[in-house]
């Protein structure tokens, strides 16, 4: 694959906490507000097709690839039975508290 990488550069943070980022090589322009729900406004889009990415204070940001684990769907988890000797002492227990009669009782 071809892609073009661009890095965007934080040009100005207003009293409001609103931040300027900008892409020096195609010109990308936007604005990020992080806070109380984060929302970007594309002031120039740039080139779209370019991966942009950019950072300050030691984190980054960049575009997410999504990429499939495997081609093959997963198995279903195997189901315990109720005669597994491990269930014993729960089965025993739901026997004793007759789940069928508590919501028989008329008010």
């Amino acid at each position: 694959m071809n892609e073009q990488y661009h890095q965007m550069i934080l040009d100005k943070q207003y009293p409001s906490g609103e931040e300027d980022w900008y892409c020096p090589t195609c010109g990308r322009r936007f604005l990020v507000n992080w806070e109380p729900k984060f929302k970007r406004t594309i002031i120039e889009t740039g080139d779209e097709y370019a991966v942009h990415s950019g950072g300050k204070g030691g984190l980054q940001f960049g575009s997410m690839q999504v990429t499939p684990a495997n081609n093959s769907i997963p198995e279903e988890e195997p189901r315990p039975s109720i005669e597994d000797p491990s269930l014993a002492p729960w089965v025993e227990w739901l026997d004793k508290v007759g789940f069928e009669d508590l919501w028989d009782d008329e008010i």
